[in-house]
Parts: C-alpha cells; structure tokens; sequence
C-alpha cells in the first residue's frame, strides 16, 4: 500500500474481536487516530426483530463475528498506528477476551466509506428524539423531536452508547435560552438536539472534516450554530450554562480544569466516551476539580457523567 498525503484516501481498519471486548477496541482504533469507528455486533439483529419495521437495519446480519471497523488517513505515519493499535490489542489480552485480535486492512476512497454502510443506518427514537439519515423520509407516525443527519466521516450516527446516553439525558439539563457548548462535536448530533431543546449551542471541534459535517448538519436541521474550529474549550468567553464532551476518557480529564473558568454558577458538565475501567479516573479529575456529580449513567461498557461545579475554597 502506498504511503501518501491523505487525499480522500483511508485505510479501512478492521479487528475481529469478541462481545467483551469490542467497546474497547473502538476506544483503541480511536486512539491511534481514526476518524470514524464502525461496529458489526450480531446481537443488534437480533435486539431489533421485534421492532417497528422501519427501524430495523435494510438486511439481517447473518455474520456472527464481532468485528470493529476504523478509518484512519492515509499519510506517511500511518503503519506506525497500526503497529501500535496491534501492540495495545496484545496489552489488553491479559485482562479482556479479545478473541483472535486479528487485523485487517484494506484502502477505501471516502466515498466508498461514507456510501457503504448506509444501508444498516435507519431511523432510530433515542429519548425524545427520532434520528433519521437524511436520505431517508422519517416515519410519518413518530411523534418525536426529529434530527436529520448524515454523518459523513465524522463521529456520531446516534447507535453508538456513548452518543445515546447524552440524547437520553440531555433533556433533563437544556433548557430555553441556556449557552450550551458541544466539545468535540463530531456530526453535531448533540448540538442539534440541544438546539431543539431551545438552547443556544456553540459547536467546537479540531478536526475539520467533523466541522464540515456539523455545519452542514446544522443547516440540514435549520438551526443557526456556529461550528468552530477549536482544541477544547480555548477562545471561548462568555460562561456556558452547559458543556458537552462525548469525547475519550483521557480528553474528557484534559477538559475539566478548563471548565471551572467556563461555566455560569451552578453550570454542568455532561461527559461521555467513557470506558468502564476509566470512569473512576475521570471521577477523580472531577472532584479535585471541584465538581459534584449528581449522576451516572451506564450503557453497555460505558459510562456517562453529569457534574455540577460547586466551586472549591481554593480555587
């Protein structure tokens, strides 16, 4: 395989794995850098076949081999990530079932990638919300609040636990006219859906093909966010009454100092991305911080904080 400038050309990442581990592996392959990640879990068949007909996926999955897909830039470093994701899959064997842990590769265009699994994405109610591909009509009966998205290359479809976990929670903490920021916005899945809410949203994320995705996801929604090219919450001002961050785990840790000077009295932290066996350190970045959490939410591998900054006397 060539070692070339990106250019719309992706390596397609794939490691067959088991139930157990495949949270992990995803977190894995999105810590080498790949910008999308993409589950085959026989069990979703299974999950949904006594579901409403229109939110099954097009075909069944009869392949019951769990398997994580990533998508990873094609550019002159990238055999080095890969050599490093197959040394972390090795690591985490002493502690996880991560089956045969194979790897293969294979090079995709973007368009190959961001066509190719659309017939599995169907629209899916999450909260109060009905997530519906923007090439699809949404269910005429769904009484819902409806976002239309097409993901593109960036994160967030809305199927993956982290993602789901903010949509069922954020309509307890929006409310009309709160600033909310969404860090790491990935599709501007949790933008919009907070713009829905009655919010005033400002989107942030470093990586440009995701910034191009959320604004054109904004304007496919008709709400007016401003999507930003940014690491974290720098250069932004004015105290929010709201920050989101379905980030990773060690992002999330990097955040929270930051959020103490960008938050109104009393403001939240809604943060995701968090893999089990990293929840506690995350928690603990929350407390030295001055934060309380007033709830955890749990799906599957992951775990979901909302922490209130109280404010510390030393701070």
């Amino acid at each position: 395989m060539t070692t070339v400038k990106n250019n719309g050309v992706w390596v397609e990442i794939t490691v067959e794995t088991t139930a157990a581990a495949m949270e992990l592996v995803g977190e894995l392959l999105a810590e080498c850098g790949c910008a999308g990640v993409v589950y085959h879990d026989p069990r979703l068949w299974t999950e949904l076949k006594d579901k409403p007909a229109e939110l099954l996926p097009a075909v069944p999955v009869d392949d019951q081999t769990y398997r994580v897909a990533g998508y990873l830039a094609l550019e002159p470093n990238w055999e080095e990530k890969v050599m490093k994701l197959r040394t972390r899959i090795e690591e985490v064997r002493g502690f996880l079932p991560v089956g045969s842990g194979t790897v293969h590769l294979r090079q995709l265009h973007e368009e190959d990638w961001a066509n190719a699994w659309k017939e599995y994405y169907q629209p899916e109610r999450i909260g109060p919300f009905l997530i519906t591909p923007s090439w699809l009509s949404p269910p005429t009966t769904a009484e819902a609040i409806p976002i239309r998205l097409d993901p593109g290359m960036a994160f967030g479809t809305g199927t993956h636990p982290t993602t789901r976990l903010c949509l069922e929670v954020l309509p307890t903490v929006v409310r009309p006219a709160h600033l909310v920021y969404d860090i790491g916005t990935g599709s501007g899945i949790l933008a919009i859906a907070a713009a829905k809410l009655g919010a005033k949203v400002l989107a942030v994320d470093k990586d440009p093909v995701a910034v191009r995705v959320a604004a054109e996801n904004c304007a496919l929604n008709q709400v007016a966010i401003p999507v930003l090219s940014g690491d974290l919450l720098t250069n932004l001002e004015e105290p929010a009454d709201l920050i989101i961050a379905n980030i990773l785990a060690e992002v999330v840790i990097e955040l929270i100092p930051q959020a103490v000077a960008k938050l109104k009295p009393g403001g939240v932290v809604l943060a995701s991305g968090i893999i089990d066996h990293k929840a506690a350190k995350v928690q603990m970045a929350f407390t030295n911080a001055g934060f309380k959490i007033i709830n955890t939410l749990r799906k599957e591998d992951w775990v979901a904080y909302l922490a209130v900054w109280a404010g510390k006397e030393d701070a």
